[in-house]
């Protein structure tokens, strides 16, 4: 690998560290929450959400089934969570993160999630809301926080949280430059990295002064099914 390209995939991961902000604490705190013996159901394999998963799933000793449309992640189960018919199969958690989006039939899917889970069963979710367009052409969707109680009305307990600032929302469009397919985009995103790291205390000062719901990245989302 040459030099410019390993120092680039730095400033990749240095992006995908602002874009996500909230939701790896948000993460860590519901996956330690499931307890031995449970089922839980992951809707998108591979990645690093997964592997964090898996190893709570360890740590926890809950048994874990994977579910994704591609066959190269190499899920447990194969299939469009859409339409899939899971028969009587039941589960205490569905796991859906950063996937909503990208499902042709998001309503179709929810039902059939809450389908699947058992009475009292709870849904860990994650969604983008201000986000750039990411792997094309398979992003067809984006959320408000109404939009997403209308989808989860036949769910129990619902709670939405942002995941993030407004402010940092406006640096995440800037710093996920480095993901676009234009070249000058890409040449042009570490300088917008570097500025974000370097601004991001006063950005964070600013906006617990100037409080607002009004733009996120996205939204961090449990329920139970009722």
């Amino acid at each position: 690998m040459s030099t410019v390209r390993f120092i680039y995939k730095i400033f990749i991961k240095l992006s995908k560290i602002l874009s996500r902000k909230g939701i790896y604490p948000f993460l860590n705190e519901e996956f330690n929450k499931i307890s031995s013996g449970r089922r839980v159901l992951t809707i998108g394999a591979g990645g690093e959400v997964n592997l964090l998963l898996k190893q709570y799933s360890q740590k926890n000793n809950f048994d874990l089934v994977s579910f994704d449309i591609e066959k190269d992640r190499a899920p447990d189960l194969l299939g469009d969570i859409c339409t899939f018919d899971f028969k009587e199969e039941k589960y205490d958690y569905v796991v859906i993160v950063e996937v909503l989006e990208h499902l042709h039939s998001p309503h179709l899917a929810i039902k059939n999630i809450n389908g699947l889970l058992k009475q009292g069963g709870r849904i860990v979710l994650t969604v983008p809301f201000i986000f750039p367009i990411h792997e094309r052409p398979y992003d067809y969707y984006r959320y408000t926080k109404y939009g997403l109680e209308f989808l989860l009305k036949d769910f129990a307990n619902l709670q939405i949280k942002e995941r993030n600032s407004w402010l940092e929302a406006i640096n995440v469009l800037l710093v996920r430059l480095v993901m676009d397919q234009n070249f000058i985009s890409r040449a042009f995103a570490p300088i917008f990295i570097i500025l974000a790291y370097i601004n991001f205390p006063f950005l964070w000062i600013l906006s617990k002064v100037i409080r607002t719901d009004f733009i996120t990245t996205g939204y961090l989302v449990t329920a139970s099914k009722d």
